[in-house]
């Protein structure tokens, strides 16, 4: 199964102090599932097979829902027929040496 990369962002419809808990639930979530990510301040980048994230991305919807009244999950996939999309390929160039 070919690598994804996918970059997930929770937005509870609360006030910000209510919505930042239920955003760090789902970042545990992440945390604790083994796949490799990256946390930024405006989302979370997951990289590895398509099912694995979307099974965990399901798991932070219903977390979500649970938490919250109301959430706009944004969601954005690199894939690549036949290929990996691996997050250093896009990257390393910009890093500093």
């Amino acid at each position: 199964m070919k690598q994804i990369n996918l970059g997930i962002q929770v937005v509870p419809i609360l006030n910000a102090d209510d919505g930042y808990p239920i955003i760090d639930e789902c970042i545990e979530l992440i945390q604790s599932s083994g796949i490799p990510h990256t946390v930024t301040p405006f989302e979370t980048v997951l990289e590895g097979p398509y099912s694995e994230i979307m099974e965990l991305v399901n798991r932070i919807h219903e977390t979500a829902n649970r938490l919250s009244p109301e959430t706009v999950i944004n969601i954005r996939i690199h894939s690549k027929r036949g290929e990996d999309v691996i997050g250093t390929d896009k990257t390393d160039k910009f890093q500093i040496k």
